[in-house]
């Protein structure tokens, strides 16, 4: 069975281990272990960053890490979910979407102007889209990014 905690500092090598395997099927993320172990280590314990883990038998087998932002002239808060990343041999099991609803049961009861949840998937991950729509996201914004080659 899956259980949903908050992240500790305990937490990191495992997660980093998740996501390292992830990023190692992209690219060579060896040189990367030190960035993100410190980006891992700003969660734990940051009400306006908050981070979830999913265990099984204790193991972590996945997590989410988000962001609480405000606009200077805009109305209320919004959560940002930065990263879903469910180890490889756990997936397809609703895992990542029970971490994305947790994450939202536990913002609604703990920020009281929250307005909106966002999450951004690449123009090209056509699977991070197809999750999204399914936990109820709706496109409704438009970026534009220069890629500078």
């Amino acid at each position: 069975m899956t259980t949903i905690r908050e992240m500790s500092s305990s937490d990191v090598d495992a997660m980093l281990r998740i996501r390292l395997d992830w990023l190692s099927k992209q690219f060579d993320a060896k040189q990367t272990t030190d960035l993100e172990r410190a980006w891992f280590a700003r969660y734990p314990g940051n009400k306006m960053a908050p981070a979830l883990v999913a265990l099984e038998n204790d193991h972590i087998v996945g997590y989410l890490l988000g962001a609480l932002t405000t606009h200077p002239t805009a109305t209320g808060a919004a959560a940002e979910i930065d990263e879903v990343c469910v180890a490889a041999s756990h997936r397809r099991r609703g895992i990542g979407s029970r971490l994305v609803e947790e994450s939202r049961k536990r913002l609604l009861a703990t920020v009281d102007d929250l307005t909106a949840i966002r999450a951004r998937a690449g123009r090209f991950d056509n699977r991070a889209q197809a999750f999204l729509r399914a936990l109820g996201f709706e496109h409704d914004l438009l970026e534009f990014t220069d890629y500078l080659e």
